[in-house]
C-alpha cells in the first residue's frame, strides 16, 4: 500500500533527522569562530526577541537555567552579552546583546543562512512550503508522544 511505504519513508527519514540531531548535540561543545553552538542559540534568541531575563532566555535558547548561565559567563567575559539586574526586583537578571554580540549573531546567522541556501537551492518554493509543514507536524507528533 503506497500511503503506508509513503509513512515508512517519513519515519525513516525522521530518524535519521533525530540522529543528525543527536550528532550535532555531541558537537555542541566545539566552538566555531569562538562560539558554541548552544551559545550561538543563546545570541540568535537575543538577537530575534531582544533583551530578556535569564529564565526567558533559556525557554527561548532550548537549554536549562544553569546552562544558560554558564554560557552567559563565557559570552559576557567575550564581551558579546551584558546583564542587568533590576532596580526593582533584584532576582531578576535582564540579558542583551552587545553591539560586538549583535554583529557576530548577524555574521553567524549570515553563515547559516548561505549554508542552508545552498543545500535546498535546487528545491522549487511549493517543496519548500511542503518540507516545512512536514518538520512541523513531526514536532506536534514529537509533543503529543
Amino acid at each position: 500500500m503506497q500511503a503506508e511505504t509513503d509513512l515508512d519513508a517519513i519515519a525513516d527519514a525522521f530518524e535519521e533527522l533525530l540522529a543528525a540531531q543527536r550528532r550535532l548535540r555531541g558537537r555542541d561543545a566545539k566552538e566555531v569562530d569562538g562560539i558554541s553552538l548552544g551559545q550561538l542559540r543563546v545570541l540568535r534568541a537575543l538577537a530575534r526577541d531582544g533583551a530578556m531575563p535569564v529564565n526567558q532566555l533559556a525557554t527561548a535558547a532550548m537549554a536549562s537555567p544553569p546552562s544558560v548561565t554558564q554560557m552567559l559567563d563565557a559570552l559576557e567575559e567575550r564581551e558579546l552579552v551584558v546583564r542587568t539586574r533590576s532596580d526593582t526586583d533584584r532576582r531578576i537578571v535582564t540579558v542583551d546583546l552587545t553591539p560586538k554580540g549583535r554583529s557576530r549573531a548577524a555574521a553567524r546567522r549570515a553563515a547559516v543562512r548561505a549554508q542552508l541556501e545552498q543545500s535546498f537551492a535546487d528545491l522549487p518554493p511549493e517543496d519548500m512550503a511542503r518540507g516545512a509543514e512536514v518538520l512541523r507536524r513531526l514536532a506536534a507528533y514529537l509533543d503529543a508522544l
